[in-house]
C-alpha cells in the first residue's frame, strides 16, 4: 500500500468518526430542544384557547345588544304598518 493510499484511508476513517460524533451531538441537541418547544407551544395553546373563548363571549354579547334595537325597530314598524 502506498503512502497516498494509507493517507486516504486514514482521512476517510477520521471523516467517519467526525460524522458519527457530529450526528450524536446533533441528536443530543434535538433531545434538549424538543421539550422546550413543547413547553412553549403548550403556553401558546392556552393563550389561543383563551382568546377564542373571549371572542365567543364578545360575539354573544354583541348579539344580545343588537337584538334589543331589532326588537324595538320591529315594534315601531308594526305600529306604523298597523296605522
Amino acid at each position: 500500500m502506498t503512502m497516498d493510499e494509507e493517507l486516504k484511508k486514514h482521512l476517510e476513517g477520521m471523516e467517519s468518526r467526525i460524522k458519527a460524533e457530529l450526528t450524536e451531538v446533533m441528536r443530543d441537541m434535538q433531545s434538549e430542544l424538543l421539550p422546550g418547544f413543547a413547553a412553549h407551544s403548550g403556553g401558546i395553546t392556552l393563550r389561543v384557547r383563551k382568546l377564542e373563548a373571549d371572542q365567543a363571549n364578545l360575539d354573544a354579547a354583541l348579539s344580545g345588544r343588537v337584538e334589543i334595537p331589532e326588537k324595538r325597530l320591529g315594534a315601531i314598524e308594526q305600529r306604523l304598518g298597523g296605522a
